[in-house]
């Protein structure tokens, strides 16, 4: 008899779980990348994943719907899924509907987690794996009275394959439209160096920005505005979540309201 393969964890994946401030969880990488520091980078700030989520991403996926019929998202690093879940709870608070929500993600690992988990296939997932999931949601969920099953069903109709979650977002990538909100959460220059560049972000923003567009991203770098600015984004830099030292925001044809 075939012994069936164990189900992966995160620390197969080379992940660690972490509970922030919020109670939330987040991913951390075991091993460093920097030399300079002894533990690895972790997906969301300490003080608390889905809080950080909410402020940078929630707030203004709210203001696009809010402006725009059907808008088009970009999620670049869908992680644990923290800004797709936001878009859709804001969506459903609005009684909106969004066109498309196209989410990159390089690990394929976190790809087929987050599709399993969504469409309910915990056969095939280790119970420590689909835990991180509902509490991530349980979080976004809070305050609200959007059930589960309400918003995996609105996320569900956007990710009906797996093919439908995106691989890397590499250099030469072809976009697939033209989007009003994009959300950068990938992680830093140090794990993925083009994903920062300047001339990739030009690209990026000229190939596939919609005429009214906002793009928000937890980091402060001259690049990203420079690029911004280049493709005739107005950029606002805004506080850092906790305590990070700066956030970004471009808005080009409206204005964002910054909550």
């Amino acid at each position: 008899m075939i012994e069936p393969k164990p189900l992966k964890s995160w620390g197969d994946l080379g992940f660690e779980i972490e509970i922030t401030k919020d109670q939330s969880p987040t991913l951390r990488l075991l091993e460093s990348l920097d030399p300079a520091k002894p533990y690895g980078e972790s997906m969301h700030h300490s003080g608390g994943a889905s809080t950080e989520t909410t402020h940078l991403y929630g707030n203004v996926a709210a203001d696009v719907l809010d402006k725009v019929d059907n808008p088009h998202f970009m999620v670049v690093g869908l992680g644990l899924g923290y800004i797709e879940m936001n878009i859709a709870r804001e969506a459903i608070k609005r009684n909106k509907s969004v066109g498309l929500i196209t989410s990159y993600e390089s690990i394929p690992e976190l790809r087929e987690f987050f599709y399993l988990w969504l469409h309910d296939q915990h056969s095939k997932l280790s119970p420590e794996v689909a835990a991180v999931y509902d509490d991530a949601l349980m979080h976004v969920l809070k305050g609200s009275e959007i059930s589960v099953g309400e918003l995996k069903s609105f996320l569900r109709k956007h990710f009906v394959s797996l093919a439908d979650i995106q691989g890397s977002l590499h250099e030469d990538i072809k976009f697939v439209s033209r989007y009003h909100g994009f959300f950068y959460d990938a992680f830093s220059s140090k794990t993925h160096p083009h994903l920062w560049g300047q001339e990739f972000l030009n690209r990026l923003l000229m190939e596939s920005s919609a005429e009214q567009s906002v793009l928000t991203t937890y980091a402060c770098k001259s690049n990203m505005k420079r690029a911004l600015r280049m493709q005739g984004f107005v950029v606002t830099e805004r506080p850092g979540f906790f305590s990070k030292r700066g956030s970004t925001l471009g808005s080009k044809g409206f204005p964002i309201v910054d909550q």
